[in-house]
């Protein structure tokens, strides 16, 4: 199995060779097939992530899952750890990892329903490979929701190296379709 730093350089390299075009279509069917998901229909309060240029971009349906009446949440970096807020397209600022954060107050992450989790890289078995630092696992270890992991087409690979503290998706959804985990 490749290791970890390999296998997120591969992935820097795969995803830097996607034109802009295909990042956006890309992007346009995983949402499509996320809002298909059994589960995102029943439920209401979903975390989902402010998209940093080299992930699938969420800003093409933040605002629109508002307006169909689903309560948005975003991380925010406080420390080592992810805290939970309300979205609000007025109350943004630029945090951590210049990535756009909400801000207001944390909020229990027992509210929250779905999860939408990007990442590195995805197997068919549900692993997942984040960035490096720990952040999703440790949010993760701290609710039930259900999560699916997200990726462009290039992100799926056959193995993710996986550690006993790693939460395993119930979804990947690719723009290909959506696989549950078996």
């Amino acid at each position: 199995m490749i290791d970890k730093p390999t296998l997120r350089k591969q992935m820097r390299q795969s995803k830097a060779a996607l034109t802009a075009e295909e990042k956006v279509a890309e992007s346009r069917a995983v949402w499509e097939h996320v809002e298909n998901i059994p589960e995102f229909s029943q439920v209401q309060h979903i975390l989902l992530y402010h998209s940093l240029p080299d992930e699938l971009s969420t800003h093409l349906v933040i605002d629109r899952w508002v307006a169909c009446g689903k309560t948005i949440y975003l991380p925010v970096v406080v420390g080592d750890d992810l805290v939970v807020r309300r979205y609000s397209s007025e109350a943004m600022q630029q945090g951590a990892f210049d990535i756009m954060e909400p801000t207001g107050y944390d909020i229990d992450t027992d509210v929250l329903q779905l999860i939408i989790v990007p990442g590195v890289a995805f197997d068919s078995a549900g692993n997942r490979l984040g960035r490096g630092k720990g952040y999703y696992d440790r949010l993760l270890s701290r609710t039930q929701a259900v999560c699916v992991g997200v990726c462009y087409n290039c992100q799926l690979v056959e193995a993710v190296p996986a550690e006993v503290h790693d939460r395993v998706m119930h979804y990947i959804v690719t723009p290909q379709g959506v696989a549950k985990r078996p």
